[in-house]
């Protein structure tokens, strides 16, 4: 089947401003007031004509990823099409590396997106990659919100798998400046399961929770982790944190914590 053209001379007819975009948009998407027109196009279009002026952007999306106007084009095709159309994005992030995008200052962008948008069966390869490449991923201060985004996100299986990579990282991951962001973004985005899967992990190894609990991100997964536990582990919890009261006490993250014992 022959891919739609990307001339201005299209199946649907194209009026107003996607009548002004058509035939230009990969050249427009990478201008600062050239790209605001084409999301406005992408907004006002109907579907096929949408569909139309998406497909100029094949060929561009590794390019698009790096460009700081493009990628909020990529972002509303994202946001507009339906998840069958947007297959593209996802082929040629995977054949360029879909890792890479996860640590792009401005793929990670699209990729969470496509994770929210798209069917499972599509994300697959990229959360794949993302598993492939975990210990760097996580760490990266853009891929670590690509992690947070797939455990809140995307589908169970996918979920689990990621958190299953976290629970048995998660006394590095809590020593980790964007380690302990994941941490903290799973205890309190994810599913309630993975939740308290995670609060269990935080107790069972020794110091971990007081040492989380003094970190920028990790106060907050300690915090939370009180929020999850219940009966004689929410009171284990409370004993090891007040047995490590003077490191607490020491740290201005420790002392938020403190407060909610």
């Amino acid at each position: 089947q022959e891919q739609p053209s990307n001339s201005c001379q299209s199946a649907a007819p194209v009026a107003g401003v996607s009548a002004t975009v058509a035939g230009k948009v990969w050249e427009l998407s990478q201008e600062a007031k050239g790209c605001r027109e084409v999301q406005r196009a992408l907004e006002e279009a109907g579907a096929e004509v949408r569909r139309q002026l998406a497909s100029e952007l094949h060929g561009h999306v590794w390019e698009a990823l790096r460009s700081p106007h493009a990628n909020f084009v990529l972002q509303k095709c994202v946001a507009t099409l339906e998840p069958e159309a947007l297959q593209f994005i996802i082929d040629e992030m995977v054949l360029g590396s879909a890792e890479k995008a996860a640590k792009s200052k401005f793929g990670c962008r699209v990729f969470q997106r496509l994770v929210e948008r798209c069917t499972s069966e599509q994300v697959t390869p990229l959360v794949e990659a993302v598993i492939e490449d975990f210990a760097a991923v996580v760490r990266h201060p853009y891929g670590n919100y690509v992690v947070q985004h797939i455990l809140e996100h995307a589908a169970p299986e996918h979920q689990r798998g990621l958190a299953q990579l976290v629970e048995c990282d998660v006394q590095c991951l809590a020593a980790d400046t964007f380690g302990s962001a994941v941490v903290s973004g799973a205890l309190t985005k994810a599913p309630a399961e993975i939740q308290l899967s995670l609060a269990r992990a935080l107790l069972r190894e020794q110091g971990l929770l007081v040492l989380i609990a003094c970190g920028r991100h990790g106060h907050a997964a300690a915090t939370r982790a009180l929020q999850v536990l219940s009966g004689a582990e929410l009171e284990e919890a409370k004993r090891v944190l007040l047995a490590g009261e003077s490191t607490l006490g020491a740290s201005r993250f420790g002392r938020l914590v403190l407060q909610h014992l």
